[in-house]
């Protein structure tokens, strides 16, 4: 088989507003603090014993990261309560919530490279592309929407020159009984930018993250910044895309692959 890797880099780009940073307890400083702590319980102790720096090879302890990075960063998927505090009149759902078979699953990639910047992506787009791609949908197939956008990454241009999903692209195929839906742009909806220009032109609400708060009618999720579409066929390959387990998350980061028979 062949594994496609679905996921862009995490790191701080002109491409991403949101910022990562990381803190690395070095092997040399390490291995001084390492010892200092052993120290200190043992003489809470009354135990003579010592740990010291030349105990370890080339006097070099172990590393320990420290990341802070926001839940929205890089290849991701938005839980339930993302899109806000109910969905389906229930409670919604976090990322911990969320049932582990929806995320490895038969994939389907759909073309839609033809869609500019700024539009929408509609019922009919989708349905064409399905039929391009020769795919009979299923219950919990993975929908991958290939636009290109991912081409634009490390670009100024990544965060603001895409297509978005309609509202009623997104209900179509949730109502096919699809979980989860996955894009190669920075969001699921049209660019911040071109929705709030669209809503400040005309007054009309819907404008702002229609697909987004569709989420709160129906339960399905997202998966944003997706990469190498391109590399994928359209259809007879799986898609794994699993979130970390960690509690009441709105969000997690995924290395989502693509595994091609």
């Amino acid at each position: 088989m062949q594994l496609v890797d679905l996921s862009v880099l995490v790191e701080n780009s002109v491409s991403e507003p949101l910022e990562i940073k990381v803190e690395r307890l070095d092997h040399y400083r390490g291995a001084k603090e390492f010892c200092g702590k052993v120290e200190a319980r043992n003489q809470a102790k009354s135990d003579p014993r010592r740990l010291e720096v030349e105990d370890f090879p080339d006097r070099a302890f172990i590393t320990l990261d420290t990341v802070t990075l926001p839940t929205h960063m890089g290849t991701h998927i938005d839980a339930p309560i993302h899109y806000g505090v109910e969905s389906e009149g229930q409670p919604a759902r976090s990322v911990d919530l969320l049932p582990l078979d929806w995320f490895y699953r038969p994939g389907v990639r759909l073309d839609l490279t033809h869609k500019k910047a700024g539009e929408f992506i509609t019922v009919e787009d989708i349905q064409k592309a399905l039929q391009q791609a020769q795919h009979e949908l299923k219950p919990l197939d993975i929908v991958l929407l290939w636009t290109g956008t991912d081409k634009l990454w490390g670009k100024r241009e990544y965060f603001s020159d895409a297509p978005g999903m309609s509202r009623e692209a997104t209900e179509w195929l949730v109502k096919q009984e699809i979980k989860v839906i996955g894009i190669d742009t920075y969001g699921f909806d049209r660019p911040f930018v071109t929705m709030l220009e669209d809503f400040w032109k005309t007054g009309d609400r819907s404008n702002l993250w229609p697909a987004h708060f569709y989420g709160r009618e129906r339960e399905y999720i997202q998966i944003e910044r997706l990469a190498n579409l391109d590399s994928l066929p359209s259809t007879g390959f799986q898609v794994s895309c699993f979130p970390l387990k960690i509690k009441d998350l709105d969000a997690s980061w995924v290395r989502a692959v693509g595994i091609v028979p």
